[in-house]
């Protein structure tokens, strides 16, 4: 049986025995708000894929795109395609006219701002910050230390095509700098790897979601003398706080990212075509675009 969130109906994309099933869509509840477009966050939803192989199903996604009653749109934490609630708390409102792309580059781009928000004393700009990852949460990152005014971005990946590499006062490597920096910020969920890079006496931001537990050495960590710091969006952050940084980060977003200039960050994908989208991703031909939007109207 399919994990749906209670509340919300007609889940899109149905994760069954490590592939993608397109579910029917279902009558909108009334005075709910049907599904625009999703946005995908492509690491953590393979991950959820591939668990579904020797476990239960899971609904697809979390952050969904609905109308609002007084205009405008809301971003709700709704698997995708789902209907919801315009009156969810939860959701963060968007002006009218905003552009999708625009969207999802703010919605991970908060991630990082909220992260962030009570350890911007360590990230000095006179110094650089490492980056670790390629995808959109290492890419959201890049671009709020740069809001914040970080002079120099050190992004690691092995990304084919990094889209971290066309912003300026970026640099981008494939190898990891070994234990000289002094702030690392991990996007990939790999916080050994990260902990190599990280200066003595140094921090270490988890800003990606740990893939395994054990991966992190309590004793490499002490050794190493560092500050590991989590970076999850919900801890410690009210739904006010979180709506209010959302309208700082997507307008900044708006007056600063010409999405014109980057077609390679961007994919947009007909909902119809979802479970294609998901057999791709899961394989060695995975779309190389760190923003992947589902279209649903």
């Amino acid at each position: 049986m399919a994990v749906i969130t209670p509340g919300f109906v007609g889940a899109r994309i149905i994760f069954r025995r490590g592939a993608a099933i397109l579910a029917p869509p279902v009558p909108v509840p009334t005075g709910w708000s049907a599904a625009q477009y999703s946005v995908v966050s492509p690491g953590t939803e393979l991950r959820r894929l591939c668990a579904t192989a020797s476990g239960d199903d899971h609904a697809a996604g979390y952050m969904t795109v609905i109308g609002s009653r007084g205009g405008g749109q809301r971003l709700a934490p709704v698997p995708h395609g789902a209907a919801a609630s315009p009156d969810d708390r939860r959701a963060l409102p968007i002006p009218q006219a905003t552009r999708p792309e625009h969207v999802a580059v703010a919605r991970f781009q908060v991630m990082a701002a909220l992260g962030l928000d009570r350890w911007t004393s360590h990230c000095r700009a006179q110094e650089p910050v490492v980056v670790v990852g390629g995808g959109p949460v290492a890419l959201g990152c890049v671009l709020e230390l740069k809001r914040i005014g970080v002079a120099h971005v050190v992004a690691v990946t092995r990304h084919p095509q990094p889209a971290a590499a066309t912003l300026p006062d970026v640099t981008v490597l494939t190898e990891s700098p070994a234990g000289t920096q002094p702030v690392v910020i991990d996007c990939t969920g790999r916080s050994a790897r990260a902990l190599a890079m990280v200066a003595p006496g140094g921090l270490l931001g988890l800003l990606g979601t740990p893939a395994d537990e054990t991966d992190l050495s309590s004793a490499a960590v002490h050794r190493r003398g560092a500050a590991v710091v989590g970076m999850h969006e919900l801890a410690g952050h009210s739904n006010r706080s979180r709506r209010a940084m959302f309208q700082t980060v997507l307008h900044w977003v708006a007056t600063t990212i010409d999405i014109d200039a980057a077609p390679g960050w961007f994919a947009t994908i007909p909902g119809e075509q979802a479970a294609t989208f998901y057999a791709t991703l899961a394989s060695a031909t995975r779309p190389t675009a760190p923003f992947v939007i589902l279209e649903w109207s």
